[in-house]
């Protein structure tokens, strides 16, 4: 089985977010797939099959568990698809078909590496938190109110994975998840992950919900940002946003959001790596 290691939301090689892309004749079993995940210890892994000439069927695996949709592997998935099947075109368009929804992405071959953009569909504001909550959501975050926007609420978002949206004017630097059982505390509210952003610095901070590992770039949380953003109007929506993330990692990590206005769907984009391959043995 093929496999290729990528960084994506980069800016070069050994910055951005890494992932596993694994290209199979067909799927292995979840438990193998897990296995392999867990072996290569990225943030996820994604394991595609190909369904048509541009037409790919993915399933994402964390360490932990299977993920209807996440963002940096579609994107590193993408690049992949045009290194091994499309070198000789300059761009091309690929759909992923996810456990929930199908994915478009298109791929632009630069010098080094590619520029990837993935269109996350419509945004879906899901809920809005009450105001008298925000202490037991935000203290297992090892924040205060004092950290909080005065402007900006709490809310859970998504264009395909639910995230509690947490904007602050302080504190990222200290933000953490200081509960095992905020899992459970997004989940009462209909969250998977929280995503902690300064509103001034448009950065962001994001983990598992048992706070054990910090991820470097998160593409599934950049369309709900910029959703946010565009909704109270942080930005005008003909404005491209530049999301932040890693620098507490030492993997600087940039992420470019932007909205069409015809559709109001959410375009994530970010430059991509392929950095080394190989062959997985079982």
């Amino acid at each position: 089985m093929r496999y290729f290691h990528v960084d994506v939301f980069c800016k070069g090689a050994f910055t951005g977010n890494g992932l596993t892309v694994m290209i199979l004749e067909e799927f292995l079993t979840r438990e193998k797939m897990q296995i392999i995940a867990k072996e290569f210890k990225q943030f996820e892994t994604i394991f595609l099959v190909r369904l048509g000439e541009k037409d790919f069927q993915a399933r994402i695996f964390t360490v932990e568990e299977e993920l209807d949709f996440a963002g940096h592997p579609i994107l590193g998935a993408a690049a992949v698809i045009h290194q091994a099947y499309f070198m000789e075109d300059k761009k091309i368009e690929i759909s992923f078909r996810l456990n929930k929804k199908v994915v478009q992405v298109e791929s632009k071959k630069e010098e080094g590496g590619f520029k990837c953009f993935m269109n996350q569909g419509k945004v879906e504001f899901m809920k809005r938190i009450d105001e008298n909550c925000y202490m037991e959501l935000i203290e297992p975050l090892n924040l205060g109110q004092e950290n909080l926007s005065k402007e900006f609420p709490l809310e859970v978002v998504s264009t395909g994975l639910p995230y509690l949206l947490v904007p602050v004017v302080s504190g990222l630097e200290k933000a953490k998840i200081k509960t095992e059982d905020y899992e459970q505390v997004l989940a009462n509210i209909g969250a998977k992950f929280v995503y902690i952003f300064d509103v001034n610095e448009i950065e962001g901070r994001t983990w598992d919900s048992r706070g054990l590992v910090e991820d470097v770039a998160t593409g599934s949380a950049a369309g709900p940002v910029g959703a946010y953003l565009y909704k109270y109007k942080v930005f005008l929506e003909s404005e491209v946003i530049l999301l932040r993330q890693g620098r507490f990692l030492e993997r600087d990590s940039e992420i470019v959001i932007n909205k069409k206005k015809q559709t109001d769907e959410m375009i994530v984009s970010g430059q991509v790596c392929i950095v080394a391959e190989g062959k997985v043995k079982i």
